[in-house]
Order: structure tokens, then C-alpha cells, then sequence
């Protein structure tokens, strides 16, 4: 088994047996479930607080849907990885989640080999995201080092030219 401590979920689903489905799946498999949402307002809320790598989105729900949460997720959280869980397979509203940046899709009935092959190709992408984002502060922060000495240095040479 691999070792998916590192890898953050959030489920989010207004039926309690798919939830702990879910939670148990990946649980099992290693993965950190760090919370669930029966709504998509708590979806919302829990994912801000709770920030996790990926969040399990189920497409129809109470109060607010699936859809529509993932928009106010997408307009804060830009790199979450979210998975849809959903019965429904109708092409408009596979499109309309598509076009707000899903990362895959999880049909019901699911069983615990597809959540997993689906969650699975998430986390490559979450790793990478990682190394990437380690790779581009280690720049930023040389390139600030860099700026800092060529200000100090072109200080003191100046300094040093007013003395001469």
C-alpha cells in the first residue's frame, strides 16, 4: 500500500451512508479525511478552514448543489483538486462542471477500486503542484537575496565614493 498520509480529503455529500463509504475507502487506503460536508454552504465553509489537497464533491445536494459549490470554492481555493461524485451522467451538466475545473469524476455505484483509481491520479497532480510550489519560493526568495546585495552593495559603494 502506498503511503497517502500526506494527502488531505474533505467529503461532501448529503447522504450519510455514501459519506462513510467514502471515508471508509480511503481511510483504509491511507488517506488523511480531514473532514465532511452535508451542504454545499458547509462544503464551502469547511473547505476554507479545513484546506484540503483534494475535496470529494457531490454533484446534487440541499441548499446549495454541488455545482454552485465548487464555483465559490474555485473563486477562493484555486489549487484544490476536486473529484464530482455523482449519479448523473447527463452530458450538460458533466460539461458545466467540466468547464469550473474538476479534476475527475466518481459515477454511483462506485466500489472502492474506481474512488481509488480516481483519487489516485489526483495525487500525482497534488505532489507535483507541491514541488512545484517549493521549487518557485526557493526563486523568489534567491531572487529577493539577490536584489537585497545589489541594493546594499550599490549603497555602499556610494557611501564609500563620498568619503573618497
Amino acid at each position: 500500500m502506498a503511503d497517502y498520509k500526506d494527502i488531505s480529503v474533505l467529503i461532501v455529500d448529503d447522504n450519510d451512508m455514501t459519506r462513510e463509504t467514502l471515508r471508509v475507502i480511503l481511510r483504509h487506503d491511507g488517506y488523511n479525511v480531514v473532514g465532511e460536508a452535508l451542504d454545499g454552504d458547509s462544503a464551502l465553509e469547511m473547505a476554507t478552514r479545513l484546506k484540503p489537497d483534494i475535496i470529494l464533491l457531490d454533484v446534487v445536494m440541499p441548499k446549495v448543489s454541488g455545482i454552485e459549490a465548487l464555483k465559490s470554492i474555485r473563486m477562493v481555493m484555486h489549487d484544490v483538486f476536486v473529484l464530482m461524485v455523482t449519479a448523473n451522467t447527463d452530458q450538460e451538466v458533466v460539461a458545466e462542471v467540466v468547464k469550473s475545473g474538476i479534476g475527475g469524476y466518481i459515477i454511483k455505484p462506485f466500489n472502492a477500486k474506481k474512488v481509488l483509481d480516481a483519487v489516485e491520479k489526483v495525487v500525482d497532480k497534488v505532489r507535483a503542484n507541491r514541488k512545484q510550489k517549493a521549487a518557485n519560493s526557493g526563486v523568489n526568495w534567491s531572487t529577493k537575496v539577490v536584489s537585497w546585495t545589489r541594493i546594499f552593495l550599490r549603497n555602499e559603494f556610494r557611501n564609500n565614493a563620498k568619503k573618497v
